[in-house]
């Protein structure tokens, strides 16, 4: 099994799961469900159909590769795949809100066309809708294991709006340590990867031991996706990120980049950028002066690397679990193709 025959045929199936669950139960609230149809890409602006991009969709293909990786029947693990793209919805649509973000995969947010308190609704029923779609799982998989799930998923949750919040305080913060940006991206990024991976092997009947090893393999894919992430952020292109150019300087946000700036810089130059992001708004020529200062730290080409190297871990975490060939091989794709990725 190579990854792209293994995407081609589970992410259909999890495209359909999910568009079964957020189908409109009636007339009257064919705009509040169109709203999250029109986040996966399947509706317009107008509410009509459209094949627009709906995301990589990382975390069901894991869930579903893990399964089998562990020699579990990905069909089982559907509805745990549905369920942990509908998390990772909910988290973006506020996340939009909160960081005022007017594009998301080259479109206008959620918020951005029906205002931020419907946002907040759309990204609350995607929420309760991801437990819905655990509770498929009755019939499939012992009833006292989807209680474990649903435990694990639930302090999953908890642990992201963690991290959202470190996030956000950091937008304030004067002394963000590289010890609280590690803590905040394993929360936002690396819990919910780490819950995809290991809640495959577990449906699958996987032991404990390769269980964990499979979450640690998500977990720590997770961290070094979001540090290229945080390259992407400020040196990715927009047409291919569907975020405007620089836009996390633009926004001030302290990710790994700016963090490494302010350690490698001289002091005068460090005191310099540090100024620009304590700014209230930053001008072009403000964020075109402090991505120059970052660039000048080298923060582009060590934070590629601490990537690579994170990527690396996840491949030996992997290899680890003894994953079965087909599935295992596909996994190990998935890391190269994200390791390349510029969007």
């Amino acid at each position: 099994m190579t990854l792209r025959p293994a995407l081609d045929r589970h992410l259909p199936a999890v495209d359909s799961l999910l568009r079964d669950i957020l189908a409109a139960p009636s007339e009257r609230f064919k705009c509040l469900y169109g709203m999250m149809q029109y986040h996966h890409g399947w509706l317009d602006e107008q509410l009509r159909p459209v094949q627009a991009d709906a995301g990589k969709r990382l975390r069901p293909a894991l869930c579903l590769l893990s399964c089998e990786a562990c020699g579990g029947d990905a069909d089982t693990a559907l509805p745990l795949a549905a369920a942990v793209e509908l998390i990772h919805s909910f988290s973006l649509v506020h996340d939009d809100i909160q960081d005022n973000s007017p594009l998301r995969r080259h479109r206008p947010t959620v918020w951005a066309l029906w205002g931020a308190a419907q946002a907040i609704n759309v990204g609350d029923i995607l929420f309760a809708a991801a437990y819905g779609a655990l509770l498929r799982l009755r019939g499939k998989v012992p009833s006292d294991l989807i209680v474990s799930l649903a435990e694990a998923l639930q302090s999953t949750c908890v642990r992201i709006c963690e991290g959202q919040y470190l996030d956000m305080g950091f937008e304030t913060a004067t002394d963000v340590s590289w010890e609280d940006y590690f803590s905040m991206i394993e929360r936002k990024t690396g819990v919910l990867v780490s819950f995809a991976t290991w809640s495959g092997a577990t449906v699958a009947g996987a032991d404990a031991e390769r269980a964990d090893l499979l979450g640690a393999f998500g977990r720590e894919l997770g961290i070094g996706f979001q540090i290229q992430d945080d390259v992407l952020g400020i040196w990715g292109q927009e047409e291919e990120t569907g975020k405007s150019g620089s836009s996390d300087i633009a926004s001030a946000k302290k990710t790994l980049p700016f963090l490494h700036a302010l350690r490698s810089l001289p002091w005068d130059q460090a005191q310099e950028l540090a100024g620009l992001y304590a700014a209230t708004e930053r001008d072009e020529n403000a964020v075109r002066r402090a991505r120059a200062l970052i660039e000048a730290s080298g923060a582009r080409e060590h934070c590629q690397d601490l990537a690579t190297q994170w990527y690396e871990r996840a491949l030996q975490s992997l290899r680890a679990a003894a994953p079965e060939p087909g599935p295992g091989q596909a996994l190990e794709e998935l890391v190269e193709m994200l390791a390349a990725r510029r969007s």
